[in-house]
């Protein structure tokens, strides 16, 4: 009760506290503007999540066809050399000897 005496003797019964000029006026604006640039700063979110999946699955797919193609390239490998034996003839029990006696 004495401080608001206080306070009315110092400041008297106005309000100190002042808005600008036009306020209530602009301020259904203003909220829809703020409304509009987060629906883009969402939208713009999920795009940018969107990308960044399909460069996951993307790369992936790479990864994935790059490891197949190098086990393709393995079997190749041995049956290019399986098929260069039987095309020389030579049988397992030549090529143990040969190492055996390489040694």
């Amino acid at each position: 009760m004495i401080e608001e005496k206080l306070i009315a003797e110092k400041f008297g019964n106005e309000n100190p506290f002042r808005v600008p000029d036009k306020y209530f006026d602009e301020f259904p604006q203003r909220i829809m503007q703020r409304i509009a640039r987060k629906k883009r700063q969402r939208k713009m979110i999920r795009w940018g999540i969107a990308a960044m999946m399909t460069g996951c699955i993307l790369s992936t797919a790479f990864v994935m066809n790059n490891f197949k193609q190098q086990n393709s390239l393995e079997a190749d490998n041995s049956q290019y050399i399986e098929d260069a034996l039987d095309y020389s003839m030579i049988n397992n029990i030549e090529i143990a000897t040969y190492l055996t006696e390489a040694e």
